[in-house]
């Protein structure tokens, strides 16, 4: 068994011990975003197994990470408020992973062209960004949350430079586009180099 091969376990794991952690503590409100990190932890194995798609071990354990750096690291213990570069890195992360969910799409079909595969591999990648944004803004609007910065009021200064001229939410979700084009686009140069 590669080593790597072992990243998803010891996860899941880990994700079960902080779960037991904050009941032990009772700060329930930790364990929702734990649990729902654990459950789609799963979702890399259902597409091989209901699809066919079969992921690669990196572009699985990279996912991981952006699950965890997102959903319990970033929104439950504050990361996108405390380190500026929380969310562009997340956003890189995201890119370089969903190639990889990209590219085992289309390597489904195994007729298919390396520059058909890989142009694939970085357009999926890029719409999944696209359609996190959304569902960002979506969040934001129903909840009255401020995931996208876009509000008056907010603590957080992180995502808009004094000498900006557009609102801080636009400028987050440039700054996080570009960041995921160019995690995909250095994953699509390392795919090319492996297929």
């Amino acid at each position: 068994m590669h080593i790597i091969n072992l990243f998803q376990p010891v996860f899941r794991c880990l994700s079960i011990a902080l779960v037991l952690y904050y009941l032990i503590k009772k700060k329930y409100k930790m364990i929702g975003s734990i649990i729902l990190v654990f459950v789609l932890s799963y979702l890399p194995g259902m597409a091989n197994r209901f699809l066919g798609i079969v992921i690669d071990p990196y572009s699985t354990m990279i996912y991981l990470i952006v699950l965890f750096m997102a959903l319990y690291l970033g929104s439950s213990l504050g990361y996108y408020d405390r380190y500026w570069w929380w969310d562009r890195t997340i956003h890189f992360l995201s890119g370089v992973g969903f190639t990889g969910f990209g590219t085992a799409i289309i390597n489904i079909n195994p007729d298919s062209k390396k520059i058909i595969s890989l142009l694939f591999g970085f357009t999926f990648s890029v719409t999944l960004h696209v359609i996190w944004e959304v569902l960002e803004y979506v969040s934001d609007c129903l909840t009255h949350g401020n995931a996208q910065r876009w509000q008056k009021i907010h603590a957080s200064v992180n995502h808009m430079p004094e000498n900006a001229i557009q609102p801080a939410g636009l400028v987050d979700t440039m700054n996080d586009t570009i960041c995921c084009m160019i995690g995909a686009g250095i994953a699509t140069i390392i795919w090319w180099l492996i297929l």
